[in-house]
């Protein structure tokens, strides 16, 4: 089976991105594949982003110098501030400078926090329409 990782737009996008940042990228697609498996791979952005129901759970776009993680559920981003020191909060997304500063442990736990959030709105969301 391929992973996300080895699609054709996902390495196109890698490829066009900084050569500083390539492999953080594709760690932190490979970490969103992991947490949500059954999320679809979506590239009607522009970037990577993984979609649930189709609704948007959480995308990377790659910059020149930095990575910007967007997330459905900005909520979540908060209590995870103080546990991220060396990610800065941008306009509706977190920025990693360089991966290997970041605790990836909490990024893990913040990824999946956007997951449990994204199924608990969508389920009462789907709870409402039956």
């Amino acid at each position: 089976m391929l992973t996300l990782t080895s699609s054709d737009f996902v390495q196109q996008y890698v490829q066009h991105a900084a050569p500083a940042m390539r492999a953080d990228l594709l760690e932190i697609i490979d970490m969103m594949e992991l947490i949500a498996p059954e999320a679809e791979l979506v590239n009607g952005l522009g970037i990577p982003y993984f979609q649930q129901n189709a609704s948007w759970l959480y995308g990377v776009a790659a910059r020149a110098d930095h990575l910007c993680v967007y997330f459905s559920d900005l909520s979540v981003l908060y209590p995870f501030i103080d546990r991220l020191p060396h990610a800065q909060f941008g306009n509706n997304c977190l920025i990693i400078h360089c991966l290997d500063d970041i605790n990836l442990n909490v990024l893990a736990e913040l990824l999946g926090q956007i997951k449990v959030h994204f199924l608990l709105n969508h389920r009462a969301d789907n709870a409402l329409v039956q």
